[in-house]
């Protein structure tokens, strides 16, 4: 069978609109977790190491560096299987205790930028493939997405 010869798709730019609606069960405030402590030792102990900075390193940094959890987010531990979570990442939770220290704990975060967390590039506004392709997009050319606030748009959308 001979092989096709390899066709390349010129590059485009592609606005998408996303309307999500994100259900978060009833949980205490951070500050009142008893594992919260766990969460602030992991980040001294980052910056003890000299870690406390992006993990994706790259040109699109920008902003002071945050802690991502990057497996289950806090406020979404009460909706969370701890069982599937286990299963999925090889991990195994003897007790429900030690799934929420592991939530806070540095199994379950990463240290991103501003700009890598909760803005533009970030993780928390981009659809989870886009993010990935940010995260590891090549230097020198333009980041594969980056969210725009409605009051950027012109009146066409655009």
């Amino acid at each position: 069978m001979a092989s096709q010869p390899h066709r390349m798709v010129a590059a485009h730019d592609q606005m998408l609109t996303l309307h999500l609606s994100q259900h978060v069960e009833e949980h205490s405030p951070r500050e009142d977790d008893p594992h919260y402590h766990l969460f602030e030792q992991a980040k001294a102990r980052l910056k003890k190491q000299g870690l406390w900075k992006c993990v994706i390193d790259d040109e699109l940094c920008g902003g002071q560096p945050e802690l991502h959890h990057s497996h289950v987010e806090f406020s979404e531990i009460n909706s969370t299987d701890p069982a599937k979570v286990a299963r999925a990442l090889g991990l195994h939770f003897q007790t429900d205790d030690a799934f929420q220290q592991w939530i806070e704990g540095p199994g379950n975060l990463e240290v991103l930028c501003t700009n890598h967390h909760r803005t533009r590039y970030g993780i928390h506004v981009l659809p989870e493939p886009l993010w990935q392709a940010v995260r590891f997009h090549r230097a020198g050319i333009e980041a594969p997405a980056h969210f725009v606030p409605a009051s950027e748009l012109g009146k066409d959308g655009s």
